[in-house]
């Protein structure tokens, strides 16, 4: 017997990306926020490179880039989209909602 598992905290994002939509000043703005907290060279941080697999960031990484990214926007971001900023794809789209909000 099976038993379907929700994730406690259903982070839900309503915007979609497509590449000739991207603000590169702002993709790379936030790859440098990111690049600096793991302490790694920006050009190492691909589209959808896992911040944690790939790049070894843990939960509290996760919530300094978090907390860096709405330093450097003027931003507040519901933590709850934390488990949704995995990579710089999912964190770009947090971010342009975010931004959009303001």
């Amino acid at each position: 017997m099976s038993v379907p598992v929700r994730p406690q905290h259903e982070a839900h994002l309503e915007v979609t990306v497509s590449i000739p939509d991207i603000d590169v000043p702002l993709r790379d703005d936030i790859r440098a926020v990111v690049a600096d907290i793991l302490e790694i060279d920006a050009a190492d941080i691909g589209w959808t490179t896992g911040f944690r697999g790939e790049h070894g960031a843990d939960s509290l990484t996760a919530i300094e880039i978090l907390s860096a990214l709405e330093r450097r926007f003027g931003i507040t971001i519901d933590q709850d989209l934390l488990s949704t900023m995995t990579d710089l794809s999912n964190t770009y789209a947090v971010i342009v909602e975010a931004v959009g909000k303001r």
